[in-house]
This record gives structure tokens, C-alpha cells and sequence, in this order.
């Protein structure tokens, strides 16, 4: 883990001597000038053991690994050891490696404004040692250009003090190995975890990087038992296959967009039946660094929420490509919050993306769920339980189906076969594949996309209310003072969706009609108390809820008998919806058997 070695910025002011025993190519590791020293935030804290694997696997990473190997012991607390086959660290630059404010990253304030490399603090490795025995291994590339056969060094420093060093063999890379960590702090210790769970926050720290380097490969081994491995075949997709065991086509659904400027948005999206009750799926990168932007998370939840049922959340690994001098991400000392100069049109960009996936990603059979990462350290998630993540059996690499209709289009091409427990209608497609829509989600879909289109701007003048059918028997409502007010202000809207309603003297109003044209209106009237209930919500969305309680209590409920010709209607009229694989609550309305699905369990 060469947090002090990459080669990608320049180094501080130098004497010519100094200057002149560096590597050709390598930037020595310097001691920051205090005025820039000053100028980074606050320094690293060395919390836990996902803490250490965290920097030593960026310092990797910055030093040009292609193959990162992680062993813990005891959750991390006895052993922790990182290899590496990157750059390595001249024998000389060991010991000032690990001196505080180190590094090979920066030298200047200006360097600030253009990093490239995940560390530049040159704070890791003496955190580290100061609370824990640390044995830094390392050969430089350059030892084995010059064809001599030599060996690596290694310094030992036990609570930030030189103990030992020597040499060993080894091939060009680094390895770091932390031993007894926070020895010296016993308050730490009283308050770390099970070694289980530090054990699986290390592991989950490994999917992320694994994920945000695909072209890397990782193995973590926690008690001498292998948890994870990838291939580091340079894919995303197929890193995501091996992390996750996906083994077949169609679960990941890519997303990439660019524009002039610089920016560019690619990852993968994973189909609904991967959603989980928990974010730590969810991964976002900004020019490979792993972050946690407020806006942006908040962006995506925007996008998601309303297509995935309430808790759920999907398994999605975007990467965020801009300039440099776009990002700021000297904000805090994990470095995983960063500054965007484009942060509201980044924002708006990825709500739009991932709700266009989502909105047709259709359901799958429930066999081809997630199985999750079978780890005995993440019990929660689905799947046989096993003790060890590993490639896929198949040894098939993942391959996304490119010419795959979308849900609309298939929709527009289903044949009704029949109605089972008039409540789900059995449709084929001409691919041989066949759908289940439920009639009454698909129904709630199709009403919600016409009110809101038929709502847009309502109360301005000029606007086209719905027709309304006026009820036999008026409802009349009692308010308390404040909901009469706020119902008071809303009676345009409610007019214009076809809810006449007036004041009747007092804290009374009356209800004199219900929407007609959208559903079954008497249907609709017995769920008027409901509908104003909905009406008289506090927050900005309270219309967009109206809506979806309106489509809900007109749509078609199950146990109606359709005809064929009634089914071929509403499957047609779901096709134009923009987001026919999901009902506006977010609950699945298509469950899609492909041909390969069917002749792969029918043996055909």
C-alpha cells in the first residue's frame, strides 16, 4: 500500500541533489511546507479497522495496483495485512513514509485543485503506526528494470517509533502490516465491535472499491477463510456479477450519458427484484473516489423513490467523471465529502437517469432474485448461506442483452391469453416469453399518468378541468379551524380534478361531485372521506398524493372478470404510460418470464 509513492503529482521544492537520487518517473515523498499543511483539513482519524484497511487499499490504489490482497484476524484488531503489486517504495523513503504530512501526492496548495489520486494528506501511515505495530515491506518497480537482483527493506515502528528494519524478498509492490491495533489506547478498544461486524464493515468497504476498480483485482481473507475475490477483468458489469453472483442476463441495466463539457455518468442500475431495505448497495463515485454528497443522494432517492415500494432502496453503482478543478475534496478527513461546482446539474441529471431505468424495468421471477453476497458476515441479505464469496460457478462472463425490448415495447406486442383469479392477466410475447400484469396496478398507472397530465397547472386560468359527476347525496365534512383553512386555498385545485367542493358556513364544506371518466365513480364516492383527508396533508407533494389516491380507489379491482377485449385495451393503454413497469405507489405491475427463463426449468 504505496500510500506515499504514485506518480501522479509533483513534488515540493528541492535541493539538486535531492532532485537527483529520485527514480526517474517517481515523485519522492516529501514533508508537506507547514503553509500547506495548514491549508488541508483536519487530520486522519484512525477510528477502526475498516479505518486502516480503508487508506492502506487507497494508497494501493494510488500506487498503480493491479492485484489488492486484504487478511484480517480478529475483526482486524490483531492483524490486519494489506499487499499490493504497485509501484513500491524506495528503501530510503520508508522512514519518511511514515513520518506525518508525507507525501509524494501534492507540493503545493495549487495541487489541491487538480488531484488525481485518492490520498494527499500524508497522514495514514503515521496515524496508523502511532496506535498499533506497523511493518511497512516494499520493493520499488525500478529495482527490477535494472535487472539486479535485490531485496525488499522493511521498518517496523511500534507506536510511531522505529523499532526494527531489514530486508526480505519479495516481488516489486508493498505490503503493510498492522498488528495489535490500538494497544495503546484502551479506551478505543472498550468501545469497538464484535470481530464480526468489524470484520463486515471491512468487507462491505471492499465491494465499494472493488466495484469503483473493476480493473483491479481483490481477495479479502478473514481467518484464513477467503470472503471475496474478483477477477479484475476491467468490466463493471462483471465485477458486479462476481461480487453479487448475478448468473443471468437482464438484472443490470447500464446507464451512460456525456456532454460537451466534460462530464460524464456511467454505471449500472439494478433491476427491481434487487432492491433491498438498505442503502449500502448504493455506491456513487466522483472520478473514482467514493463519496457521500448530501444533494446527490437525495437526488437519487428522488428518483427511486417513487418506483420502488417504501424502505426499499436499489442496488446502483454510478461513477461521476468531471475536471479536476470542478472538485473540491479537501472538506473533511475521510475525504468522502466532497464539494461540486455543478452539483445541482449533476443532481438533476442523476435523478432523471435512474428514475428512466426504473420507471421500465420490469419485475423477474422471484428464482432469479438476488442471491447477495453469501457471507456469513452479512446474514441479513438473501441466498444460501456459505461461508465465502466466490466467482461464478458458470464461469460465464455477464453479458447485458443489448437488443431487448423495453417494457413498453413488449407490452404494445402482448397477445391476453387469459385472466388467472381475475386478478392478474397472462399475456405471451412474441419472443415466446410470457408476462403476469396485475390488472389493478396496471390500471392505477394508466389513471395516475392521465390525471396528472390532465392536471398539469391546475387552478391557473385557462386550465381544463375534468368533467365532474355530481353525487345524489352531497358529503358534508366538519373541519377543525386549521384544516378549513388549508382546504379553503386549495378549492381551485380540488375543482379542476373534478372534486367540486364548497363552503357551507362555518368549519363545513360540502362535497358536491366526484371525477368522471377515469375509473368507477361510484366506486370513487365511497372513499371520499379518504380522497379529502389526502387533500388536507401538509407538505408540497400533497397533490401528486391525491392523484395516486384518486387512481387508486377508480382502478379496476382484482376479482373483475375482463373479456379479452378489455385486457388487449388496458395492456395497450399501459404501453403509452411512461413507467408501465411500476404502479404509482411503487409496488411491481409486470412479473416477465423470458423463453431462456422457461426452457432453462423445463429443460428444454
Amino acid at each position: 500500500m504505496n500510500r506515499p509513492d504514485p506518480l501522479k503529482t509533483d513534488p515540493i521544492q528541492q535541493s539538486s541533489s535531492e532532485a537527483a537520487s529520485a527514480p526517474a518517473g517517481r515523485s519522492p515523498i516529501r514533508q508537506l511546507p507547514n503553509e500547506v499543511a495548514e491549508r488541508i483539513a483536519a487530520g486522519e482519524v484512525i477510528e477502526r479497522p475498516a479505518s486502516v484497511v480503508k487508506e492502506l487499499v487507497e494508497n494501493a490504489l494510488d500506487a498503480g495496483a493491479h492485484e489488492i490482497r486484504v487478511e484480517i484476524r480478529d475483526g482486524g484488531l490483531r492483524l490486519i495485512r494489506v499487499s499490493d503489486d504497485g509501484q513500491g517504495i524506495p528503501e530510503e523513503d520508508l522512514e519518511r513514509a511514515c513520518a506525518r504530512h508525507s507525501t509524494s501526492k501534492i507540493a503545493r496548495v495549487e495541487d489541491l485543485e487538480h488531484l488525481h489520486t485518492l490520498g494527499f494528506r500524508g497522514e495514514a501511515l503515521a496515524s496508523i503506526a502511532a496506535v498499533s505495530e506497523l511493518t511497512l515491506l516494499s520493493r520499488p518497480i525500478e529495482s527490477e528494470e535494472r535487472g539486479r537482483e535485490e531485496p525488499a527493506a522493511w521498518i517496523t515502528l511500534r507506536g510511531g517509533e522505529l523499532i526494527q528494519r531489514g530486508h526480505r524478498a519479495r516481488p516489486h509492490g508493498t505490503t503493510v502490516t498492522v498488528r495489535e491495533l490500538f494497544y495503546n489506547v484502551p479506551a478505543r478498544l472498550k468501545f469497538m465491535r464484535s470481530a464480526r461486524s468489524e470484520a463486515g464493515q471491512i468487507l462491505q468497504l471492499l465491494y465499494c472499491y472493488a466495484a469503483g476498480y473493476p480493473a483491479v483485482r481483490f481477495s479479502l481473507s478473514v481467518e484464513e477463510q477467503a470472503l471475496l475475490q474478483t477477477s479484475g477483468s476491467g468490466d463493471l458489469a462483471t465485477a458486479l456479477a462476481e461480487l453479487y453472483r448475478l448468473p443471468i442476463t437482464g438484472l443490470l441495466t447500464p446507464i451512460e450519458v456525456e456532454d460537451e463539457e466534460g462530464l460524464r455518468v456511467f454505471g449500472y442500475v439494478g433491476n427491481r427484484v434487487l432492491a433491498q431495505p438498505n442503502r449500502q448497495h448504493m455506491m456513487l463515485f466522483v472520478n473514482g473516489r467514493p463519496v457521500q454528497v448530501r444533494a446527490l443522494q437525495e437526488a437519487l432517492e428522488a428518483g427511486y423513490r417513487p418506483l420502488l415500494a417504501r424502505g426499499r432502496h436499489p442496488l446502483l453503482v454510478l461513477h461521476l467523471q468531471l475536471p479536476a478543478q470542478e472538485i473540491d475534496v479537501n472538506v473533511h478527513p475521510a475525504k468522502t465529502e466532497v464539494r461540486l461546482r455543478r452539483e445541482r446539474e449533476l443532481a438533476a441529471l442523476l435523478s432523471r437517469s435512474v428514475r428512466a431505468v426504473l420507471e421500465r424495468s420490469p419485475v423477474l421471477p422471484a428464482e432469479s432474485a438476488w442471491p447477495g453476497p453469501a457471507s456469513v458476515y452479512q446474514p441479513r441479505l438473501p441466498g444460501p448461506r456459505r461461508r465465502g464469496l466466490r466467482l461464478l460457478e458458470a464461469g460465464e462472463p455477464y453479458h447485458s442483452e443489448g437488443s431487448r425490448p423495453t417494457p413498453a415495447e413488449a407490452l404494445a406486442a402482448l397477445r391476453p391469453l387469459a385472466q388467472l383469479q381475475q386478478a392478474v392477466i397472462l399475456a405471451e410475447a412474441p419472443d415466446g416469453s410470457l408476462y403476469l400484469i396485475d390488472q389493478h396496478r396496471a390500471h392505477e398507472r394508466v389513471l395516475y399518468e392521465h390525471l396528472r397530465s390532465r392536471s398539469a397547472g391546475a387552478g391557473n386560468e385557462g386550465t381544463e378541468a375534468l368533467a365532474a359527476r355530481l353525487l345524489l347525496e352531497p358529503l358534508v365534512l366538519e373541519l377543525k379551524g386549521w384544516q378549513a383553512e388549508l382546504l379553503e386555498q386549495r378549492l381551485p385545485i380540488l375543482a379542476s380534478l373534478g372534486l367540486d367542493c364548497e363552503h357551507f358556513g362555518g368549519r363545513s364544506f360540502l362535497v358536491r361531485s366526484v371525477p368522471e371518466g377515469i375509473g368507477d365513480s361510484e366506486q370513487l364516492a365511497a372513499h371520499l372521506h379518504e380522497l379529502v383527508e389526502i387533500a388536507l396533508e401538509e407538505g408540497e407533494d400533497w397533490k401528486d398524493r391525491l392523484l395516486i389516491g384518486l387512481a387508486c380507489r377508480s382502478a379496476l379491482r382484482r376479482g373483475r372478470l375482463l373479456s379479452q377485449g378489455e385486457q388487449q385495451d388496458l395492456l395497450q393503454r399501459l404501453a403509452q404510460t411512461a413507467a408501465p413497469a411500476v404502479c404509482p405507489h411503487g409496488s411491481p405491475v409486470l412479473l416477465h418470464y423470458s423463453r431462456a427463463f422457461l426452457s432453462d426449468k423445463f429443460e428444454w
